[in-house]
């Protein structure tokens, strides 16, 4: 008899179980694996050393370039206002810039003063374009491979919640901090407004793609498509001016 009851009682513990199986079987959980994440594999043309992250098939930069020198050796010139004026983007005078990301604590969240290159630089139209921004190897993302990233974070339970994914654990103001589930780090390195003038830190993170609008080209009114992180989970693509100068990650070749 106690053999009979113990055989009735491992069976409804079976079928109970399946049965909580059957409920969840809509559920999309998160699959939270170790990110694979490689110190200093990557190097650029000033010998900066970059942290790098698979993150599905793709292999990506997990620091935002902060090289003022390109990959032929030759210098990138700084931007500054005594010397520029508002010239950030000027078709009559296409000079390649870049200007670093400002590092104004605006939430009072750090307790020292941050390194003048904690989020990269942030590189207009002209620099972006010259093809030799990235290291060697390396290469600006497009749009088609920013997508690509979105997705294999959404197929893997983070729909809706891609940007949390990626976004860094403290910096961000707003409650807008991630999880950083996949070692890519995204810092709210802001950008540069049209003027050159480096904006929004701490709020949002603008990372340049290669993909272009076609009306209006070389204007102000041209597009670039950028991948846009803010303080909310999700993450957008942004058809900002090619005037905005824009943080950069590079994509592995």
């Amino acid at each position: 008899m106690k053999n009979l009851t113990r055989v009735l009682f491992l069976i409804t513990i079976s079928l109970l179980s399946l049965n909580c199986s059957n409920d969840n079987d809509d559920v999309l959980v998160p699959i939270v694996t170790a990110p694979t994440v490689t110190d200093n594999s990557l190097t650029d043309s000033d010998g900066n050393s970059y942290q790098t992250v698979k993150i599905g098939n793709q292999i990506w930069m997990a620091e935002n370039l902060k090289t003022t020198t390109y990959n032929d050796g030759t210098p990138i010139t700084e931007f500054t206002f005594a010397t520029f004026g508002n010239d950030w983007f000027t078709p009559s005078t296409p000079n390649e810039l870049y200007q670093w990301a400002s590092t104004s604590d605006l939430g009072n969240i750090y307790d020292n003063e941050l390194p003048f290159d904690f989020y990269g630089a942030l590189y207009n139209h002209y620099a972006i374009q010259s093809g030799k921004l990235a290291p060697t190897g390396w290469h600006i993302p497009s749009e088609a491979e920013f997508l690509e990233l979105k997705n294999y974070l959404s197929n893997n339970g983070y729909i809706d919640e891609e940007a949390k994914a990626l976004k860094s654990t403290f910096g961000w103001l707003s409650n807008g901090n991630g999880t950083d589930n996949f070692g890519f780090n995204m810092l709210p390195c802001g950008y540069a407004n049209t003027l050159g003038g480096a904006t929004a830190a701490q709020v949002t993170a603008q990372l340049g793609s290669t993909t272009l609008g076609t009306s209006f080209p070389g204007t102000s009114s041209q597009t670039r498509i950028s991948l846009s992180l803010g303080t909310d989970d999700d993450l957008s693509f942004a058809p900002n001016s090619i005037a905005l100068g824009v943080g950069i990650r590079c994509i592995k070749d």
